[in-house]
Formats: structure tokens, C-alpha cells, sequence
């Protein structure tokens, strides 16, 4: 039925977003900003350019983005590094079914190549993936369909024969955008009803995936 999957990576193959979650709260607090959950929440999924968007329509054009930043990065750095990341259920069974069937893969995440490297490889997983798009190398990121349709070229795939896996409301638009079926798997947040419409598919871990997948 398909002939690519393209995945998500922090929340979906990864535990990381429970990390960025925490530490973007106290940088904000350090900055002096209240930690609006809702606000923390609209920026899973988003690459570094919409992520300054969004903050800077939250809490006004005097938001000091590259202070932010780079108080974001450090602290990414130095968490992931000290603190285990360890991979979503079902992901390896899901990989290794992929592998059998000869059905290929690709991570489309926003974040930058060098923090998905890192985060692969010490999760042990960098390997069993050798495409990817990252948020650097597009110019638009999610809820925009760049990065998918970037994907699924290449892979050399017409994007409809591509199943999108995403835990994130921002994937699921992007994904709809981009006129490719999408499967959603939760990690911190439900999208809301009108975004659920659009996908493919629920499932709870990511070896359900594969009954989509025969």
C-alpha cells in the first residue's frame, strides 16, 4: 500500500519532548516570561525560525529570540548529553519490519542535523536511518508541507505512496498539506477534533502501524 514512511522524530521515535518541555520553561521564567502550558505546547514540533514566530506573537516583538535560543541550545546540550534518551514503543519492531518488506524510511524533523545526529546516535538508532530532511534545510517548517514533500523526494517517491507518522497538531497539518496520508501517535498532546479529521489513522504505539502497512 506503501511504499515509504516518513517519521517524526522528537515525541515520535524519541523521548526528547518531555526534555525540550521542561527546559523551555525555565527559560522562560529566567527571561523573566510567564510559562504559558499552552503556549510551550504550540511549539512541538516547529523549527527554530516559526518557533521565534510564535514566541514573538505571544509575548511581543521586544522578545529577545536570540537570547532565547541560545540559552535553548546550550540547554539542550547539556541534557541530552547527561540524560538517557531512550526510544518509543514499538519503534524497533516497526524499523525492522520496514527492513524486511523493503520499504523505506526517513526522518523529517525540525530539528537541526546536528542535534538529530546526536540524538539518534546516542539512542542508538542513527543507523537504521539513513535518509533525512532537517528544519535547517527547509525554509518553511510545519504546519507548512515543505519538509514532507522534501522527504518523499528523496526517497523518490510520489508523495502519496509515503505514510507520515506524527505525534504533533503542527504534523498533522503539515502533513494534510501536503496531500499525504498521516497516522498519529500521541506523545504530549491530542490535536484538537477539527485537525483529527485529516488523519489516516490513531494508533497508540508504533507497532500498530504495521497492519497499515499489509
Amino acid at each position: 500500500m506503501f511504499d515509504g514512511v516518513i517519521f517524526d522524530m522528537d515525541g515520535l521515535m524519541v523521548d526528547t519532548e518531555s526534555i525540550m518541555q521542561r527546559e523551555v520553561k525555565k527559560i522562560l521564567q529566567k527571561m523573566g516570561y510567564p510559562p504559558d502550558e499552552n503556549i510551550i505546547l504550540r511549539l512541538i514540533g516547529l523549527t527554530d525560525r516559526r518557533t521565534k514566530e510564535v514566541l514573538k506573537e505571544a509575548f511581543g516583538e521586544q522578545f529577545d529570540y536570540d537570547l532565547f535560543l541560545k540559552l535553548l541550545l546550550e540547554k539542550k546540550e547539556i541534557a541530552f548529553y547527561e540524560e538517557e534518551i531512550g526510544i518509543k514503543k514499538g519503534l524497533m519492531e516497526l524499523v525492522n519490519y520496514l527492513k524486511k518488506e523493503n520499504i523505506k524510511n526517513i526522518v523529517a524533523t525540525g530539528s537541526v542535523r546536528k542535534h538529530m545526529d546526536f540524538i539518534l546516535k546516542k539512542a542508538g538508532i542513527l543507523d537504521d536511518f539513513p535518509f533525512s530532511v532537517c528544519g535547517d534545510e527547509v525554509e518553511r517548517g510545519k504546519p507548512f508541507p515543505d519538509i514532507f514533500l522534501k522527504a518523499a523526494e528523496k526517497l523518490k517517491l510520489p508523495p502519496e505512496r509515503c505514510l507520515i507518522l506524527e505525534d504533533s497538531q503542527n504534523g498533522i497539518i503539515a502533513a494534510k498539506n501536503a496531500g499525504m496520508p498521516v497516522i498519529f501517535i500521541k506523545d504530549l498532546v491530542t490535536p484538537e477534533k477539527q485537525y483529527m479529521e485529516y488523519v489516516y489513522a490513531e494508533c497508540s504505539d508504533l507497532s500498530e502501524v504495521i497492519r497499515y502497512l499489509k
